[in-house]
């Protein structure tokens, strides 16, 4: 992994301190955490405690946080790891921690069904499948009423958060600024509001079910001021807000190039001057102040340019945040950093990324948004004990999600990653055209017309008929008022065994797919070298074709080809399968 800084190095340059802010101004860079190597897992603490943090000079707020008084240390992961984390609850009441966007079994996800007592402590393990990306963690705790202060959106309004990084082959080898706390820094943005204590005020404006604030925090650093460098900076920004979107741009117009978003990089850097991000997403942007030494600038939410065109909240909701411009945050650029090398240019080629056509979705499964009261989707409010929808493992489904709500909602999908297809408020822009797992659902128009997005999402592994993931609007508060939904992932057609999907990684990629020909290729890269049982399923769960039995595999890439001939046009499923791991991929013959 590339982090030539030392978190200690950060913590003297940043002045950090998990307690207390040394200053009221100096942004504040959270801590890296790479874990420990234990019996050849990368290994984490983290400690949810409550504590107090000083926002304003004198006052002291009451906050929660991991392994600190407000949000967490960055965790940084290597895709391929195994990855141990123990969660210890010392909040005085139940919680979870939700790895938001990572690619776990639905047991691990730390969503609402894995509790964590207060004084105890909940050990999650999995292999990083994640490609190279932000991600981040957070409780995902259900209250019995949505304006309790232990539900999700209560506890992390109160502090509870932290980002979480993911690297790979691909990102070490991209030419983009990758030094933690030096030209690559964490930008997470909330808003809050104070009482005349300190204290934060909650419900802010008791109409909107949900907690909006008035005053914005980054990195919980009340008017951040970033003493940055002229050269090319990477910002991994997320916005931990409840309630709030932001429609980001720099006060001098000036173009910056947006490089990842929830799930990875996109597959070119794209150019722009405004972006939105709404509860849950994240972006990850480089900004060029090479000629910008001596100068001060400010990044602004633009929302008075978005509320015309694309509106949260009906007009008796919103509030001067939705409405007007605001700064976010200011950067004082001094000269080029002596400890790193300035990168002068951006890799031309990001990533590689295949496109879902919605013509090869095996499922059509429409949800619908409603504000209610209550909120519910597809009609009815979340409950721990329903599971509301039923997935066949290695499917690959097109999801239509309509709001026909006053509120603009953005929708999260636990799991793997998705595409967004197409959207009602016009074409998917360039920067929504990598992997994602939050998307923001305009509200309904004036006119009464709802919106709606179009997501394509597989479901290759992890099947668990007990277990399930969720599905909410990431506006906190509507998930805690019942705008949350469950899915299972199950194996009705028998491809699967009794094996551990995924337990061991291996990455299976069959070509060319549709396949117009006899001969198909599967490139297969494993971690060890390895023997592998490779089979051919109809959609019955029916055994078509053996095509090999205990094939040995080497460390690193296999390629390998099959002649199908003889077998009929149609859709088929490749079942791979070693010692510890069953990986199945769709196969579409024409």
């Amino acid at each position: 992994m590339k982090r030539t800084i030392s978190t200690l190095v950060i913590l003297a340059i940043f002045g950090f301190t998990s307690n207390k802010a040394q200053s009221q101004n100096v942004l504040l860079i959270p801590p890296l955490d790479s874990g420990v190597m234990i019996n050849g897992a990368r290994t984490f603490n983290l400690t949810m405690s409550n504590g107090t943090t000083e926002f304003i000079p004198g006052l002291q707020t009451p906050t929660s946080g991991y392994n600190g008084s407000f949000l967490g240390p960055t965790l940084s992961i290597q895709k391929g790891d195994s990855v141990v984390i123990n969660v210890t609850n010392l909040l005085g009441e139940n919680t979870t921690t939700h790895w938001h966007g990572l690619h776990v079994p639905a047991i691990m996800d730390g969503g609402p069904h894995q509790m964590i007592p207060d004084n105890s402590t909940w050990t999650t393990t999995f292999r990083m499948l994640n490609q190279a990306s932000t991600f981040w963690y957070h409780p995902h705790h259900k209250p019995n009423f949505w304006q309790d202060p232990d539900g999700t959106g209560g506890q992390v309004y109160r502090g509870l958060a932290g980002m979480l990084m993911v690297e790979d082959n691909n990102s070490d080898n991209l030419n983009i600024p990758n030094t933690y706390g030096v030209d690559e820094i964490p930008l997470i943005i909330q808003d809050r509001a104070f009482d005349i204590n300190g204290e934060f005020i909650e419900f802010l404006n008791p109409a909107l079910a949900g907690r909006p604030g008035d005053t914005v925090l980054v990195n919980g650093t009340l008017n951040a001021v970033h003493q940055t460098n002229a050269q090319m900076i990477r910002y991994r920004i997320l916005n931990g807000s409840n309630t709030r979107t932001y429609y980001l741009g720099f006060d001098d117009n000036r173009n910056f190039d947006v490089i990842a978003t929830d799930g990875g990089f996109l597959e070119a850097p794209v150019s722009i001057n405004r972006v939105r991000i709404s509860p849950g997403e994240r972006l990850e942007i480089v900004v060029d102040f090479s000629s910008d030494q001596g100068n001060i600038l400010t990044l602004m939410s633009y929302a008075a340019e978005l509320y015309p065109i694309m509106p949260v909240f009906v007009s008796g909701l919103v509030d001067g945040m939705d409405t007007l411009n605001y700064s976010i945050m200011t950067f004082d650029v001094g000269p080029p950093t002596t400890l790193t090398t300035p990168i002068t240019s951006l890799s031309s080629v990001l990533n590689t990324i295949p496109v879902y056509d919605p013509a090869m979705a095996d499922v059509l499964r429409p949800f619908l948004l409603s504000n209610g009261p209550p909120m519910t989707i597809n009609g009815v409010g979340m409950d721990m004990a329903v599971i509301n929808e039923v997935i066949q493992l290695g499917d690959m489904e097109l999801w239509t999600i309509t709001n026909d709500s006053g509120s603009s909602h953005p929708f999260h999908v636990h799991g793997e990653p998705f595409q967004v297809i197409s959207r009602s408020d016009g074409p998917v822009e360039e920067w929504e055209k990598g992997w994602k797992d939050v998307v923001f659902v305009t509200k309904k128009s004036n006119q009464g017309v709802p919106g709606w997005v179009k997501i394509m999402k597989p479901f290759n592994d992890f099947i668990d008929s007990v277990t399930p993931y969720m599905y909410h609007c990431h506006i906190l508060e509507h998930e805690d008022r019942g705008m949350m939904g469950q899915y299972l992932v199950v194996d009705t057609l028998g491809v699967a065994s009794d094996i551990e999907l995924n337990k061991e990684e291996i990455n299976v990629t069959i070509y060319p797919n549709p396949l117009n020909s006899d001969i198909v290729h599967i490139n297969i890269s494993s971690r060890v070298d390895d023997h592998i049982d490779l089979r051919l399923f109809d959609t019955q769960g029916n055994e078509v074709l053996i095509l090999n039995q205990n094939q040995e595999i080497k460390e690193g890439k296999n390629d390998l080809s099959f002649n199908l001939e003889g077998i009929p046009a149609g859709i088929y499923f490749v079942r791979l399968q070693n010692t510890e791991s069953i990986n199945i991929k769709k196969i579409v013959k024409l």
